[in-house]
């Protein structure tokens, strides 16, 4: 019972914070660095994701579509 008041009391603190953050911040700057922290995180999980899927050759080295795509090759 005691474990429910404090979640309770933990969520009105959280929430008392953030509100009294915002009446001394200006939103539009906090909005755009939110927004950049959310842009580097999900470049950050997509390069995790890539690299955990990408095929390994036989001779260990990465295979990736850049691979079809040579210069010596088109310049014919």
């Amino acid at each position: 019972m005691i474990d429910r008041y404090l979640l309770i009391l933990l969520i009105v603190l959280v929430l008392g914070t953030a509100g009294a953050f915002f009446l001394l911040m200006p939103i539009l700057p906090t909005l755009i660095v939110s927004v950049m922290l959310i842009g580097m995180l999900a470049m950050f999980w997509l390069g995790l994701h890539v690299a955990r899927h990408a095929k390994v050759a036989d001779d260990g080295a990465a295979e990736s579509p850049a691979d079809e795509w040579t210069l010596s090759e088109h310049a014919r």
